[in-house]
């Protein structure tokens, strides 16, 4: 059953629904993000430190 199907309301209210989960899905891909640019900025610091 595709989006096309449903009363105009049932979409609605679908879209209600999914916007709270839609934007805790978008923090949580942010902070995941943020976490892999440090570990990454750490890691490649200490091979730098190693190296000298």
């Amino acid at each position: 059953m595709g989006m096309g199907c449903l009363p105009f309301r049932a979409m609605r209210r679908r879209c209600k629904v999914r916007a709270p989960v839609g934007r805790f899905l978008k923090e949580k891909r942010a902070r995941l993000y943020i976490i892999r640019r440090c570990v990454t900025i750490l890691i490649c610091w200490r091979h730098e430190e190693e190296d000298k």
